[in-house]
């Protein structure tokens, strides 16, 4: 009799600790449940305060640090979602959906080489896993490894052959390596989906290289009538008519480019030298001025400088071919930069007299700028050290150094260049002098 209580009591006990542990598990399960709706409703700080409380419970499942990870994508805290999808990672190495997502946070926080990494990584194992094939052949295209990106998308259309995006993509590597099966896969793609603007912009690029030019703007056409308000197609258009100087053609399109977007910098320009080169003068002038207030730029100046010369507006025209000389001007700052480069490039070559040269035509430019004498100093001191270490010539390097000891009223930052010249004047009296030639 005592041992049927016991083995009862056993039982009650057994029960008891299974009915406690299916309501922490429900417990904890509706906190998950909270915490997936917080997300779904972008409440992401309450959700990871809801996940912070349920730690004890999951830091052995994988799926817990794989939703916290999102978590921190989410919260944008990439540091952090990279070291919780690692911890998922650890758990389950072998779940190609956690080492996917760790190479989209990875490119989410620039470390683009990384990822790249860890979606080979995924598609060794798993070469038709769409989300990462995707991802990295847009990767390899994005790096102009058109061959590598086509690859990886060969191997997803063997899954899905119906997928207008993947058979695009083939068409656009197979276009930018110049395969002559381009055609036949931007047509299988425009068939699939014939919405897709891309695919008739890749479509109209093909014709007009193969100087299929009716094909070209019958592409162009269908895609305008599917997508009226897309600007860049209708200056797809009128570009090529440029090209084929049918600028009667392009000024009626470039125009509607234009009523699309009235801010665009560039269509003032291009309408106005359409204008121009049909003789129509006076709309030239009225487009080239607009385009004058929104950048500066050659062609513009140029064609009002020709505009008003040819309505006898001489000084008019001289405005605008003054504005063309100085956007023509070199920037001598510049200019002494790249002076100085060569220079120190003839140096690295062991062509020490060139490499004089080359500062000394530096020295002659006028240059402007607060920083103008240390510039100058600096490559005052460069050619007296080539003077005194490389052509064994003292007394040339103490005429350097000493054009760079002549001016004492100089900044506090150019106190280091004066110091060192005087230093090296010093040695070098003390070295001709011990050689007898002082």
């Amino acid at each position: 009799m005592l041992l049927t209580k016991q083995a009862i009591c056993m039982k009650k006990l057994f029960l008891l600790i299974v009915s406690l542990f299916i309501a922490i598990q429900s417990f904890t399960q509706n906190k998950i449940d909270e915490i997936n709706i917080l997300i779904i409703h972008n409440k992401y700080h309450e959700a990871l305060a809801l996940s912070d409380e349920i730690y004890a419970e999951y830091e052995t499942n994988a799926d817990y640090f794989y939703q916290r990870a999102i978590l921190f994508k989410l919260l944008y805290n990439y540091r952090q979602a990279i070291s919780e999808i690692n911890k998922a990672i650890d758990l389950d190495p072998e779940n190609t959906e956690y080492l996917t997502e760790l190479g989209f946070i990875l490119l989410r926080a620039d470390k683009t080489n990384e990822a790249q990494k860890i979606f080979e990584q995924v598609i060794q194992v798993d070469p038709y896993n769409l989300k990462c094939g995707i991802a990295l052949s847009n990767l390899y295209m994005k790096d102009k490894k058109n061959n590598n990106a086509e690859k990886v998308l060969l191997k997803l259309y063997e899954k899905d052959s119906l997928n207008a995006y993947i058979t695009r993509n083939i068409g656009i590597c197979k276009y930018l390596q110049g395969d002559t099966l381009t055609f036949k896969w931007l047509k299988k793609a425009n068939k699939l989906d014939s919405t897709d603007i891309k695919t008739y912009r890749y479509l109209f690029t093909a014709y007009t290289v193969k100087e299929d030019f009716d094909r070209a703007f019958g592409i162009i056409n269908r895609a305008q009538s599917i997508d009226p308000q897309n600007e860049l197609l209708f200056v797809m258009e009128a570009d090529l008519h440029v090209i084929r100087n049918h600028n009667f053609r392009a000024i009626p399109v470039y125009l509607k480019a234009y009523e699309i977007d009235p801010e665009d910098e560039e269509l003032p320009r291009k309408i106005g030298l359409c204008y121009y080169k049909i003789k129509n003068y006076d709309l030239a002038k009225h487009y080239l001025r607009i385009a004058d207030q929104k950048s500066m730029n050659l062609d513009v100046y140029k064609h009002l400088g020709y505009i008003y010369k040819l309505n006898n507006e001489p000084d008019s025209s001289n405005y605008y071919f003054n504005k063309a000389l100085e956007l023509l001007r070199a920037d001598n700052n510049t200019i002494f930069d790249i002076y100085n480069d060569v220079a120190e490039n003839y140096y690295a070559l062991g062509n020490y007299k060139h490499a004089i040269a080359w500062y000394e035509r530096s020295l002659n430019l006028e240059i402007t700028g607060m920083w103008l004498r240390s510039l100058k100093n600096k490559a005052l001191i460069d050619i007296a050290s080539i003077y005194a270490d490389k052509l064994n010539d003292k007394e040339r390097a103490i005429e350097y150094f000493m054009k760079v000891t002549d001016d004492t009223s100089f900044f506090v930052n150019e106190q280091d260049y004066y110091k060192y010249a005087q230093q090296q004047i010093t040695r070098l009296k003390e070295d001709l002098f011990f050689e007898g030639k002082l």
